[in-house]
């Protein structure tokens, strides 16, 4: 199963650790983010430093084995899919990762209940993803 990633999923992993890493790992999905994503992460740092056990080092190395399981592909691979992601993305923030989920033909993973306002691309959540690896 491929899967575009939402940045709030990774940062909700560094925050709290637990089911979503384990899917994550998942052999059966292949995951994909817009490069977005690591800048997002970086605009983040200090608020996952503040809520989380973690130092900046432990973010770090996961960080570079997130880098190593995900996709990243830069938005210019994906643009001929942003005017149609504009039209149906009820989260402005969100257009690229619905540019990228139009361009591959695959559902993103995000916890936020906003993006299930469209009916053209599926978003499943972390319990979702949960039930159906169980």
């Amino acid at each position: 199963m491929q899967l575009v990633i939402d940045a709030n999923i990774i940062i909700a992993m560094l925050i709290k650790p637990g089911k979503p890493i384990e899917i994550l790992f998942k052999e059966e999905l292949e995951i994909f983010a817009p490069e977005l994503l690591l800048k997002e992460l970086t605009h983040n740092e200090e608020i996952i430093i503040r809520k989380s056990a973690l130092k900046a080092e432990e973010i770090e190395e996961f960080l570079k084995i997130i880098k190593e399981r995900i996709n990243f592909i830069p938005e210019e691979d994906f643009i001929n899919y942003r005017e149609e992601a504009e039209n149906i993305c009820p989260d402005p923030k969100d257009i690229p990762y619905f540019a990228l989920a139009l361009q591959i033909k695959c559902p993103i993973w995000s916890n936020e209940r906003k993006l299930k306002e469209q009916t053209k691309i599926i978003i499943y959540t972390t319990h979702e993803l949960i039930k159906i690896f169980e």
